[in-house]
């Protein structure tokens, strides 16, 4: 998803102050960033989506540039991730540069650019199981506090806007990191609310109930692929048939919910977190930061 800097340039400079219009329209109905919009209305507004018809499918094609490209509202897999808008995938947890989510490089083994870490000669059939997640027992080690789930950093960050923990001033630095919250600050609401007892881990709860942050855009399939409908129960948000669930191997290739009523609105945790940071950068630093991820980050 490459854009040329001369393109960027000659778009960005009238699209800030497009979107910053348009945004400040929608903070006039706060009276402080305390208050926040619904998580989905601003993954609307950082993530503009296409139209699509009854069946899921786009009803016009329009050119993708930096000021002005859509984003497929019909989400049922990941496996176009991270490749350009057209294609019909998101950014991945690293195009949009969480912090925390400690992902497994690209030497030649299974599931790289996970947050699962399998030996360099594993095999190709080993499970991601047994391919562990970073959890340290210490935020202060080579690998610092490990993997921190994306939707940990989002409710971390929705609940420190309404705590005020931080001052929009001290949220910010653009110098050094553009339009993204400064991550040892992230790190340090993260620590509020999900402390670490030195020499143990920490267990973050799932996003689906109160203490992980009630994200109400994961569909759980606790009750089985032939269950596409509410009310749904504690699960992955893969919906996978019971043979694949039998043979151990990663759910992350079965598709998001794509049947009955909430068919293809999975939204990502990592998606919302950086739709909500667009908008508090927005607010903060209105003539350097536009409202739609894609602006900030035309090189991605």
């Amino acid at each position: 998803m490459k854009f040329s800097s001369l393109a960027t340039a000659l778009a960005l400079a009238p699209a800030v102050a497009s979107a910053s219009r348009m945004l400040n329209e929608t903070a006039m109905l706060n009276e402080t960033a305390s208050t926040l919009p619904e998580i989905n209305d601003l993954m609307n507004i950082a993530f503009p989506m296409w139209e699509v018809n009854d069946k899921g499918e786009r009803k016009k094609i329009t050119e993708c540039t930096v000021d002005a490209c859509e984003w497929n509202p019909f989400y049922v897999t990941k496996r176009y991730d991270g490749l350009h808008p057209d294609f019909g995938g998101h950014p991945s947890d690293n195009d949009v540069k969480y912090a925390f989510f400690a992902s497994s490089p690209y030497a030649g083994q299974p599931y790289p650019g996970t947050p699962h870490h399998c030996p360099p000669d594993a095999p190709d059939n080993i499970t991601a199981g047994e391919c562990p997640k970073i959890a340290t027992t210490s935020d202060y080690g080579p690998e610092g506090p490990g993997h921190v789930p994306p939707h940990i950093g989002l409710a971390s960050l929705t609940w420190a806007v309404r705590d005020e923990l931080f001052s929009m001033e001290e949220m910010f630095d653009y110098d050094n990191y553009e339009c993204r919250v400064i991550p040892n600050v992230l790190f340090q609401m993260v620590r509020n609310y999900y402390p670490r007892m030195e020499g143990e881990k920490v267990d973050y709860p799932p996003p689906i109930v109160p203490e992980g942050g009630d994200f109400q855009y994961e569909f759980p399939s606790g009750r089985g692929l032939e269950n596409q409908e509410p009310p749904y129960e504690p699960g992955p948000p893969h919906w996978c048939t019971e043979e694949m669930l039998a043979s151990g191997h990663w759910d992350g290739v079965c598709p998001y919910i794509f049947e009955g009523p909430d068919a293809g609105k999975y939204r990502h945790p990592h998606i919302a977190y950086a739709a909500l940071e667009v908008y508090l950068a927005n607010m903060a630093m209105p003539d350097k930061c536009a409202t739609t991820w894609l602006q900030n980050n035309p090189g991605s």
